[in-house]
């Protein structure tokens, strides 16, 4: 009989193979537990390398593009730190989304694959930013380059995880250089461009240039609308003159902005759709920085009122991006392609981090404070009218109880329209011009409290303010929305404020035609500047013993078909450039493809009833046409 020691033995000895096979089983587990575990923080080593990597080169590539011709590349040199820092954001999330997967699956992702997964979006990021391909043959190009990467490290898997580890250090530190380089170019150059102003004439006036994009004159009381939507604007022109028929040169940002700054026709100064302002031509700006005037401009479009442009030539300071987080991570490429297509299937239409006037007023007198007693130019720049026509909830159903979501008329997700749907409805359009009239009233309040804020600090009475608009905006007229596809009066005839306590009339107003091109002339009138710098009338005249030996002058605007070549077929920028010509009492369009149109303006506000087609309009056409060519040759 065997003794309990020698049966416990046998038992022992009987178990100890199962035992070891369970110590083997435990122990492959772990081992495949801590591969997983390392696997994933390699993971995320590649994912923070390519990250970084991606992000420091979409902000290089940025910095060296924006402004060069061909490339509509807007950034500001903040660029360096905010792509590198969205990149790696982004690369995390999808290096963690990889992680998650091989937990689950407890399949281990090789080296040469993750290089693959991650130099895809890396090398897709830098074409779309290039913009020089179909976004499909980008995605494909970016493929075929990473896979080729990735099979020739297929066997070198030790040594790339060993270079990727012994250059991570390189890697950061270069990522912060360029974003300290990114986040202090700005406030150095307006430092140097500070100290190198000279003195500014004793008692100078101070010029407050403010644009209020999209803003179609007969939608202000002041001009005659039905509806209060402007008291504080109204209140300025009674305090100094109002023009009630001003046009602008062109339909749409750019090119207008630049004839208001330059006192040049779009055909002379030549900044259109791919071509930034350049230096042909001296800007307002820049004539009274030479003055000793500090200059400073704040604004709110972001696709075309923007440094890259040429806009801030003559500024020390031009302040346009950077208004919020969202407005910066939207400025890189990916950022920029998520707002647009997940965004809208979420239900919201606006544009991603807008710059509301407020902010527009806090950057302005923020700024107003590091003047130092010098005079200053400023030129505000409002985005609170442009489509979709969105503000705050109280001031979107000022009008209405059934505002615009802003998914019907919106430009932001639409490349060559403005409008979502082929036809839309009167109650439609109704809503939509119910909530444009939300976003002026808006924006009226906010001037208020700019205006108030200026007679808070004694700036009031030696500050010449104007106020104007770029373009108006089409609401259906001739089947057409928004805004740089024609040059009918919808989008062409702006309001015009001048206030001047002392060197302006209060409570004035002048029915002659003029445009924004005569601005210019007009402000260095104003300042005891040099009368002749611009070329265009300074308005002085038509208040003073002058106006009534002013001679007429038609107005000239100009328009080529950009991004709308390839618009509607019922777009007249479709069919070619267009320009036209406006007299006290017509109105000629002509277009590259031979055909005009003529309007009695101020009969026909709305030029509904063409006169080219008759015989007698006929005449006046040839006149009308033989007069543009001859101004226009006279112009080049």
């Amino acid at each position: 009989m065997q003794s309990k020691f020698e049966e416990a033995t046998v038992t022992v000895g009987s178990a100890l193979p199962r035992l070891r096979g369970e110590a083997a089983a435990v122990g492959t587990v772990d081992r495949a537990k801590t591969s997983v575990a390392l696997s994933a923080i390699t993971l995320v080593l590649v994912a923070c390398w390519f990250g970084l990597i991606a992000g420091m080169v979409e902000g290089v590539l940025a910095t060296l593009l924006r402004g060069v011709p061909g490339f509509a590349i807007r950034v500001s040199p903040e660029i360096l730190w905010i792509a590198t820092s969205v990149n790696l954001i982004l690369f995390l999330l999808f290096g963690a989304s990889l992680a998650a997967m091989q937990a689950i699956f407890r399949k281990r992702i090789g080296i040469s694959w993750q290089v693959f997964l991650f130099a895809t979006p890396a090398i897709l990021c830098w074409l779309l930013l290039i913009g020089k391909l179909h976004q499909i043959a980008a995605i494909a190009l970016s493929v075929g380059i990473a896979s080729q990467i990735g099979r020739r490290l297929r066997g070198r898997e030790e040594q790339t995880l060993r270079f990727l580890k012994s250059s991570a250090g390189a890697v950061v530190l270069t990522a912060m250089l360029l974003g300290l380089i990114g986040a202090f170019w700005e406030p150095g150059r307006e430092r140097y461009l500070t100290s190198k102003l000279t003195p500014a004439p004793q008692d100078a006036p101070n010029v407050l240039l403010i644009s209020l994009d999209t803003l179609r004159a007969d939608h202000l009381s002041s001009y005659g609308y039905d509806r209060t939507t402007d008291p504080n604007l109204a209140k300025l022109a009674q305090g100094g003159v109002l023009f009630e028929n001003t046009f602008a040169n062109a339909s749409w940002t750019l090119p207008s902005h630049a004839s208001l700054f330059t006192g040049r026709l779009p055909h002379e100064h030549g900044a259109d759709w791919t071509t930034p302002l350049d230096d042909k031509y001296q800007t307002l700006a820049e004539s009274l920085a030479k003055r000793g005037y500090l200059t400073g401009a704040f604004a709110a479009n972001l696709s075309y009122a923007t440094p890259e442009w040429g806009m801030d030539r003559g500024f020390i300071r031009y302040q346009s991006h950077g208004s919020s987080l969202i407005s910066d991570a939207t400025s890189t490429v990916y950022g920029k392609k998520l707002a647009l297509n997940v965004l809208p299937r979420l239900g919201y239409f606006d544009i991603p981090g807008r710059k509301r006037a407020e902010q527009i007023n806090e950057e302005f007198t923020a700024w107003l404070g590091q003047s130092n007693g010098r005079p200053f130019f400023a030129f505000l720049n409002y985005f609170d009218l442009h489509d979709p026509y969105l503000t705050s909830e109280s001031h979107q159903t000022r009008f209405t109880h059934t505002p615009t979501r802003g998914e019907v008329i919106n430009f932001q997700f639409q490349a060559n329209s403005f409008r979502r749907k082929p036809i839309v409805t009167k109650e439609e359009i109704q809503t939509e011009l119910d909530s444009y009239d939300g976003c002026l009233a808006y924006l009226d309040a906010r001037l208020g409290e700019l205006f108030a804020e200026l007679k808070r600090r004694d700036l009031d009475k030696n500050t010449i303010v104007i106020v104007t608009a770029d373009h108006g905006e089409a609401f259906g007229e001739h089947d057409l929305f928004g805004h740089g596809n024609s040059l009918y009066l919808a989008t062409l005839q702006v309001p015009l404020i001048i206030y001047a306590p002392g060197r302006v009339p209060a409570g004035r107003r002048i029915s002659e035609a003029v445009s924004l091109r005569d601005i210019p002339a007009t402000v260095m009138n104003l300042v005891g500047g040099d009368t002749n710098s611009f070329p265009g009338r300074s308005m002085v005249k038509f208040w003073s013993h002058e106006g009534a030996t002013q001679s007429a002058e038609a107005i000239i605007s100009e328009l080529s078909p950009g991004r709308f070549k390839d618009g509607p077929s019922y777009y007249p920028a479709t069919q070619g450039g267009l320009r036209s010509l406006l007299t006290d009492e017509w109105h000629l369009i002509v277009s590259d493809s031979g055909k005009s149109e003529l309007y009695a303006w101020k009969r026909d506000p709305r030029e509904e009833n063409d006169l080219a087609k008759t015989e007698a309009g006929q005449v006046v056409v040839r006149e009308l046409l033989e007069r543009l060519n001859s101004q226009v040759g006279r112009t080049k």
